[in-house]
């Protein structure tokens, strides 16, 4: 591909003359194009530094001193408990917000079950108008719903079918080979195949 005077070397170029097989049309353009030369001439300097860094070769025990460093968590947190606990204790004022807060949470805890050993007929009472309220509102979801499934188009021919002890029976039988068929077509597809498989990419 033929380049135009004005478009300086693209990053592959610029490569290809750092490892001292460019071609001709790049080479005359590093030649003639200052702004290419230096980005190619800094490229090549960096490099040189770069070489000449020395190699890091840690030790056969640096992981091991890493390692030693790192403090793992407890997988039991007790010592993430008895942290807490010097904390607790570190001070006079965290000892008493301590303090405070468990008299609060006792104090709750105890004033809810003297209430309700002064209250027993109130909860009884609660637990009563609770009970029968949801057995109200279920014995009304199922009258609805028994309502709906006999407004339904075809509940007329599901009650002419099963109105007598024969056609109901021919109605389960139905229903059992229809399930069953289901079940024999589902095995047959889970079956592994018994001889080889060409595949599309053979």
């Amino acid at each position: 591909m033929t380049r135009r005077p004005d478009e300086h070397l693209s990053p592959d170029d610029i490569d290809a003359w750092l490892a001292g097989h460019p071609g001709s049309a790049a080479q005359a353009h590093v030649d003639a194009c200052e702004a290419c030369r230096e980005v190619a001439v800094a490229d090549r300097e960096l490099i040189e530094q770069l070489r000449a860094l020395p190699v890091f070769a840690p030790s056969a025990l640096f992981a091991d001193q890493v390692m030693a460093a790192v403090a793992l968590p407890d997988p039991f947190a007790l010592r993430s408990l008895d942290t807490a606990r010097r904390r607790l204790f570190a001070t006079r004022r965290s000892l008493a917000l301590a303090a405070t807060l468990a008299v609060v949470v006792v104090a709750s805890m105890a004033a809810s079950v003297a209430w309700s050993l002064a209250h027993r007929d109130t909860i009884a009472a609660a637990g009563t108008w609770l009970t029968a309220t949801a057995g109200q509102w279920l014995w009304t979801a199922l009258r609805s719903a028994a309502s709906s499934a006999t407004e339904q188009p075809g509940y007329g021919m599901l009650r002419d079918l099963a109105a007598t002890p024969a056609r109901l029976a021919a109605l389960s039988a139905l229903v059992s080979l229809t399930y069953l068929g289901g079940l024999l077509a589902l095995r047959k597809l889970m079956t592994l195949p018994s001889g080889p498989v060409s595949h599309a990419n053979a």
